[in-house]
């Protein structure tokens, strides 16, 4: 436990000295000189053929611009076409299961009024549909009684329905292969999909693409291979969405208080616990205008139309109508790390963990991978001739302090061990150990999205067989980075 206290005392002082001096822009005060009148007489001065030389006037400065009043995103009308597959050969289950998907994803992002429509354009629909909607604007355009578009016919009240949409959505699979994998004995499934999002106001400019590719398998079923990819779908669309620019949400601070903000905006448009937003102030320099990010705000509590958010860094003291900008996030950190057993073993643990933030604050989930290296079996086996990886499904709590976060966490898992060579025994392949671990970790944040960390704490693995393996653990400090994905 001493070893313990002073790891975390040690990683504690250094982030604490670490850390940067936060910047708070003092205000200056504008003041406007003020013009003397002469004073008035009432003798009036001889006329004369030349006229007396003008006083020069008194010019005041040009009033300074007023400060550009932060946005604040709207619901922005979308209708979203079927989903469009030509060229392919996709059972019509699969496809309605893929629609359901896309549209439960533009549910979720909150940011959309949404109108369905239930035609399919392939890709060479898609192009002529875009020039249809360019022609559109023209005075001299002739609005026919159909439009057809590759397979997909509109009449003209569809077609005048879209043009009344700020934004069309047109999801096309552009790749699906579904087959039986013989060298693993597995069904396996791929799906490309393409989301064109085109804006109909601005004449069938392209403002942006989302592409997902998702993979699925299953030993014995086909049909279960293919809902593994469509399920992989809508967390890798809602993130690609997410960082099309015209579709970043932008809000304003509401009230200040210590390191907490509120914020506009919550539920009513898909903010989620663990979000994470920029703080931005503008100047124009030269006629051009520029953004530049000052901070990061983290949220923590999303209200129905009010959020709360913790300032994480500022180089400057955020006020009243701050602006802020969404970071698109795919909603995880990854961790590689490194931990060394203090012990009869001595083993040395790498390790990679994923961390789930999206949707979280205080608490996370995670899974962890590790490989143990060391004598952990009972058999003169060298360095290579066997594998052994831990499988860890566990949780964590933030304690958050700006930059510097500290966290106990703790899992439970099971190991898997791989015999690379061959021996009379015939089975390879055991489930050799059972374990847990509990740690804490403090870790500092770098740059908007990377951290280091040290940890320290305590783990054991039990054998599930005493006849071949043996129990290691103990006490383990380790270090690592992270990386915000």
């Amino acid at each position: 436990m001493k070893l313990l206290k002073l790891l975390i005392i040690g990683a504690l002082a250094a982030a604490v000295f670490a850390a940067p001096l936060m910047a708070a822009p003092a205000a200056a005060a504008a003041t406007t000189p003020t013009a003397t009148k002469p004073a008035a007489t009432t003798a009036k001065p001889a006329a004369t053929t030349a006229k007396p030389a003008a006083a020069p006037a008194a010019t005041a400065p040009a009033p300074s611009a007023p400060a550009e009043a932060p946005k604040v995103s709207e619901k922005q009308e979308l209708a979203i076409f079927a989903l469009g597959y030509y060229g392919w050969s996709i059972p019509k289950e699969v496809l309605g299961s893929i629609d359901n998907q896309i549209q439960k994803v533009f549910i979720d992002l909150g940011r959309f009024t949404i109108t369905g429509v239930t035609k399919r354009l392939s890709s060479d629909g898609l192009e002529a549909f875009i020039e249809t909607l360019k022609k559109a604007k023209e005075k001299n355009f002739v609005m026919p009684a159909k439009f057809q578009f590759g397979e997909a016919t509109l009449t003209e009240a569809e077609f005048n329905k879209l043009l009344g949409a700020f934004i069309v959505a047109v999801p096309v699979v552009s790749e699906f292969n579904s087959a039986y994998n013989g060298k693993l004995n597995q069904w396996e499934t791929d799906i490309k999909t393409h989301v064109t999002f085109i804006d109909v106001g601005d004449g069938g400019t392209v403002i942006g693409m989302a592409e997902v590719k998702s993979s699925g398998s299953d030993q014995q079923n086909q049909n279960k291979s293919i809902s593994s990819a469509i399920d992989g779908i809508p967390m890798q669309l809602q993130y690609e969405v997410r960082k099309i620019e015209a579709f970043q949400l932008v809000t304003r601070v509401l009230t200040v208080s210590g390191d907490a903000v509120k914020l506009q905006l919550g539920r009513n448009m898909g903010i989620k616990k663990g979000d994470e937003y920029s703080v931005i102030v503008s100047e124009t320099v030269e006629g051009f205008k520029n953004d530049s990010e000052k901070g990061l705000v983290a949220i923590k509590d999303v209200g129905s139309e009010v959020s709360t958010g913790q300032v994480v860094y500022s180089s400057i003291k955020i006020a009243k109508d701050a602006q802020l900008r969404e970071i698109p996030r795919l909603g995880m950190d990854v961790e590689g790390y490194y931990h060394q057993l203090i012990g009869e073993t001595g083993a040395s643990i790498p390790g990679l963990r994923i961390v789930y933030s999206r949707g979280f604050y205080e608490f996370r989930p995670y899974i962890a991978i590790q490989v143990p290296i060391g004598q952990i079996t009972y058999w003169d086996w060298g360095f290579g001739d066997f594998i052994t990886v831990n499988a860890i499904l566990g949780g964590e709590y933030n304690l958050h302090m700006g930059r510097l976060t500290v966290t106990p966490f703790g899992g439970i898992g099971a190991s898997y061990l791989h015999y690379t060579g061959s021996y009379d025994y015939g089975d390879t392949n055991w489930l050799s150990h059972i374990g847990a671990q509990v740690d804490v970790r403090a870790s500092f944040l770098l740059t908007r999205e990377l951290k280091v960390f040290a940890e320290a704490g305590y783990e054991q693995w039990f054998t599930m067989d005493d006849s071949w393996f043996r129990n290691y653990g103990g006490l383990s400090v380790g270090a690592g980075v992270a990386y915000k994905l």
